[in-house]
């Protein structure tokens, strides 16, 4: 791994308010098909609500909350990029490819492509960090609604 993914991996973490929400959500549903279960002797309540498990997994990977999360930090960074590239592609004009003959017009051109090249590189850069968290969170959801689903049952044979 290159040592600035290294770093955006710690730099760019899950937003704790998702990830404990969705926990939470995941024990509420538990808990009220343990309950349901154990009330009415019927631990086929919690094979249901695994199922319901393994659907909010998938509805937390539809709702695009990452693509949300992500939008949200680039609004509000894009505008003072532009400005920063513009004066580094002043200071190192060579750099850049720019001559004694480059008009104002195209220097800012050169500006405006360099600031969109490093936004897709760090836009990809941050859903590749966030994703990978977010998915493994998911990924648990799934697994132990998925194993609910398959085996609560069984607790009727006790």
């Amino acid at each position: 791994m290159k040592p600035f993914d290294e770093i955006a991996q710690k730099a760019f973490r899950t937003p704790k308010r998702y990830v404990i929400t969705g926990y939470l959500i995941t024990t509420a549903v538990l808990a009220i098909g343990t309950w349901l279960s154990i009330q009415l002797d019927d631990w086929m309540w919690l094979v249901r609500f695994g199922a319901f498990l393994v659907c909010l997994a998938m509805m937390f990977e539809v709702t695009g909350v990452l693509e949300r999360y992500v939008k949200n930090i680039f609004g509000v960074i894009e505008g003072a990029t532009v400005d920063v590239v513009l004066m580094q592609v002043k200071r190192r004009p060579h750099l850049y490819g720019v001559s004694s003959e480059t008009t104002t017009q195209q220097i800012q051109e050169i500006a405006e492509k360099e600031q969109k090249r490093r936004s897709k590189y760090a836009d990809d850069l941050m859903r590749n960090a966030i994703a990978r968290k977010v998915q493994k969170h998911e990924f648990i959801l799934a697994s132990v609604g998925t194993l609910l689903w398959a085996f609560a049952d069984l607790l009727n044979k006790l």
